[in-house]
């Protein structure tokens, strides 16, 4: 099976911020294929549309359940039919001014609670609400073309979206992305950290560096996240099951979560 990880970006520009990892998942064996940039968000809906199977994303896939009560009628499916209801400077004072909103029950979903996440509608000091305002964008353009976890029903024919935070994955690991001496120890790290059992095969070099600039010789933390993403996707197919039964509650989850997912949605997470 082939499972996609993409490290997304809701900029204006997003070139250079966008990249997907394909990663060849065979029983307890994950192979890390290729790491491939996309200059647009386009070029995204494009590879995501012709590519049935399962994608980790790394942007919020709804709002907390109070936002979703005020300006949403408390529906998921009227926040996605709703992404172009708004200018971006519009959707970004929607909210009001949020700094963060970490561990705000009022400003963070139960998942981003759980995940140690900041709020999905905060806009500094990075703008969540500007990767919300993309994402969502995407969501809607994608909704005859792929199911998303765990608003829809699973879709084999489909792609088959789910939600990721990347950052959660290096944390647990205790890994730096852009370190190319970190990936090199990523496999055994994961064998060390989480599991003994799942193997995962990739190399640094699939990982572009930056070839300017004050970080100038790191690796594209962009690409990492991507990779991270895949990783985290396929070690929940592999010991949680996410992609058979979208009905059943997985391991990692809380049973607040599974109760509000289909308003909030569920962080996908190395358990």
């Amino acid at each position: 099976m082939l499972v996609y990880g993409c490290d997304f970006s809701g900029a204006k520009d997003p070139d250079g911020k966008i990249f997907v990892t394909i990663g060849e998942l065979k029983q307890h064996v994950l192979t890390i294929e290729a790491v491939i940039p996309c200059e647009d968000r386009l070029d995204l809906y494009y590879r995501i549309k012709n590519q049935a199977g399962p994608w980790g994303l790394d942007f919020p896939f709804s709002i907390p359940n109070v936002h979703l009560d005020e300006h949403y009628k408390s529906s998921w499916e009227c926040f996605i039919g709703e992404a172009y209801a708004d200018t971006r400077l519009q959707f970004k004072t929607r909210f009001g001014k949020i700094h963060s909103g970490r561990n705000n029950i009022r400003d963070c979903r139960v998942t981003d609670l759980a995940v140690g996440g900041k709020s999905p509608i905060s806009e500094t000091p990075i703008s969540m609400n500007g990767m919300l305002y993309g994402g969502r964008k995407l969501l809607g353009n994608l909704r005859n073309e792929a199911a998303v976890y765990p608003f829809d029903h699973h879709r084999e024919s489909a792609a088959r979206l789910y939600e990721v935070y990347p950052s959660h994955g290096w944390t647990k690991l205790g890994l730096n992305r852009e370190d190319t001496s970190a990936i090199a120890r990523l496999p055994e790290q994961f064998k060390l950290t989480v599991d003994a059992m799942f193997d995962i095969r990739l190399s640094p070099s699939l990982i572009p560096i930056h070839a300017s600039g004050p970080k100038i010789g790191k690796l594209i933390d962009h690409a990492s996240d991507s990779m991270m993403a895949c990783i985290t996707l396929a070690y929940g197919i592999y010991s949680a099951k996410v992609d058979e039964d979208w009905e059943v509650k997985p391991p990692f989850a809380t049973s607040e979560e599974w109760l509000h997912r289909h308003r909030e949605g569920l962080v996908v997470r190395i358990g």
